[in-house]
């Protein structure tokens, strides 16, 4: 899965800024192994590997920083799943956003089964 932050965070409808568009709005940080995770699970690692609590997240096993000293996964930053799926971080949980180009694609791509 992939971590995307927004590149300049702002405090949303608090400020009256616009809200981030997707993907022109964000920078990928990370990419992390999603394994056998489902949905929730896999956010919720996602959240919780990319915490600056003690250290910086980057030093975090399983997580691969793509660009040094970063911030926190915050609301408004957006985890790419395995399958395509994109989560935006929210205040309390995840607001779903579809899918990604390339999954959209990919699905077009499979055979499709006849109905029986």
């Amino acid at each position: 899965m992939q971590i995307y932050h927004v590149k300049h965070p702002s405090t949303g409808d608090l400020s009256g800024a616009p809200e981030a568009r997707w993907p022109q709005d964000y920078l990928l940080v990370a990419i992390m192994e999603q394994a056998h995770l489902d949905t929730q699970q896999a956010l919720e690692w996602a959240f919780e590997q990319t915490q600056n609590i003690e250290q910086s997240w980057t030093a975090n096993a399983g997580v691969i920083a793509i660009v040094p000293r970063l911030r926190s996964t915050s609301p408004g930053d957006v985890v790419a799943l395995d399958d395509g799926n994109l989560y935006r971080c929210a205040m309390t949980g995840w607001q779903h956003l579809g899918t990604t180009w390339a999954a959209k694609q990919e699905s077009a791509r499979a055979p499709h089964r006849q109905r029986g």
